[in-house]
């Protein structure tokens, strides 16, 4: 593996770390960074209102910025249940940074299931789909 790939891993991961959503943002996956964005804002605006807590442009940066206890009457178990979609969020953008480093690597591969060709043979091994000779 070579050091872009793991630098791109850990960029993904801390981005996606500060805030769920934007490491994923970085590695371009846009549907996967909206989601994680929804359910993140989705899930603080539920822990706000359910927790009796206001609304107000105060809570929600203190909140939007990870800093739960500058919130009065934060509970507990609502910032462990934030802090673990952050987690979630973080191996999420890392494991698809993982991901696509694997297949940039320069095997030949299945155009039908990626898996390694032998090049030896006219056909994939693996689902036995026939090769294009180019």
């Amino acid at each position: 593996m070579n050091g872009r790939g793991n630098r791109r891993r850990f960029v993904a991961a801390m981005l996606s770390f500060l805030q769920p959503g934007i490491g994923h943002v970085y590695l371009r996956e846009w549907v996967r960074a909206v989601l994680w964005g929804a359910v993140w804002l989705g899930s603080l605006l539920l822990v706000l209102t359910t927790a009796g807590l206001e609304l107000t442009a105060r809570n929600l940066l203190a909140t939007a910025g990870g800093f739960f206890s500058a919130v009065d009457g934060f509970p507990m178990e609502a910032a462990l249940a934030m802090f673990a979609i952050t987690v979630f969020a973080t191996m999420d953008a890392y494991w698809l940074a993982a991901r696509e480093d694997y297949r940039i690597d320069d095997t030949p591969r299945c155009p039908n299931c990626s898996k390694e060709l032998d090049p030896s043979l006219e056909f994939c091994h693996w689902c036995t789909a026939r090769l294009d000779e180019k």
